[in-house]
Order: structure tokens, then C-alpha cells, then sequence
């Protein structure tokens, strides 16, 4: 090889390294965006979730593990209970908008408005959760909409 194609090997080579870097960070800030945006999810409110994830990332010794766990079973309740009052809360609010929409639209809207209705992400949420719970309980609040 001569030497001007090691030079140009290495230039492509750095290209090609940069290139990866910036890529990994762009996707990274991303992820981070999404997850901080993002509602929790069931599991990660569990308390059990929560000891594993502060005893993994703290390494806390078994007295520190006494102290914090009733601090995170309370914690995974409140945070279970604001999950349900938000889901009623929202459940409500989307009902009474099909109402006032409901009263505005024809015969024919209005049966595709119930269809709508019945394809809402809450209510495929609550079917999927229905047909697993044989198997697992969900950690979910129930959803009265």
C-alpha cells in the first residue's frame, strides 16, 4: 500500500468513527427525551421495581435496604394511587368530549363515533389486560371510563 492510501484508509476510517459517535449520541439524547417525557410505566412504579433498581444502581447495605423499603413500598402506593385518579380523571374527560361531539354529529358519525370509542389505546389497553390477567396479575389500576 502505498502512502497515499493509507492516508485516505485512515481518513475513512475516523469518517467512519465520528460518524458512529454522532449517531450513538443523537439516538441516546432521544431515548432520554422520550423516557423523561414519557408517563412511567406500571412496572416501574411497583415497589418491587424499586428496591431492585435502588439496590442495583446504590449498592445499599442490608440496615439501608431496612430504611429505604418502606420508604419505597409508600412511595409506589402514591404513585399507584395518582395513576388511577389521572387515568379516572382522563377516562371522564374524554367521555363527556364524545358527548358534546356525539350531540353535534349524524346518525351515521355517531356510529363511527362509537366505533372510536371502542378503539380508543385505553380500551385495547383494558381488553389486553383482561386476557393476561389468567395468567399474572396486572400491576394497572383499574380503568372505569
Amino acid at each position: 500500500m502505498n502512502r497515499l492510501s493509507k492516508s485516505k484508509l485512515i481518513c475513512y476510517l475516523a469518517a467512519i468513527f465520528i460518524a458512529g459517535g454522532v449517531t450513538g449520541a443523537t439516538v441516546a439524547v432521544k431515548a432520554t427525551k422520550q423516557m423523561m417525557t414519557e408517563a412511567p410505566r406500571p412496572g416501574r412504579i411497583e415497589a418491587r421495581y424499586l428496591k431492585e433498581r435502588f439496590q442495583s444502581k446504590l449498592s445499599l447495605t442490608p440496615e439501608q435496604a431496612k430504611v429505604v423499603e418502606p420508604i419505597l413500598e409508600k412511595v409506589s402506593e402514591d404513585l399507584k394511587s395518582i395513576r388511577s385518579d389521572c387515568t379516572k380523571r382522563i377516562g371522564g374527560i374524554m367521555k363527556n368530549a364524545y358527548e358534546q361531539i356525539g350531540k353535534e354529529l349524524t346518525p351515521e358519525q355517531r356510529v363511527k363515533l362509537e366505533q372510536m370509542k371502542k378503539d380508543r389505546p385505553e380500551n385495547s389497553h383494558r381488553r389486553s389486560k383482561s386476557l393476561s390477567e389468567g395468567s399474572h396479575k396486572s400491576n394497572s389500576p383499574p380503568q372505569n371510563l
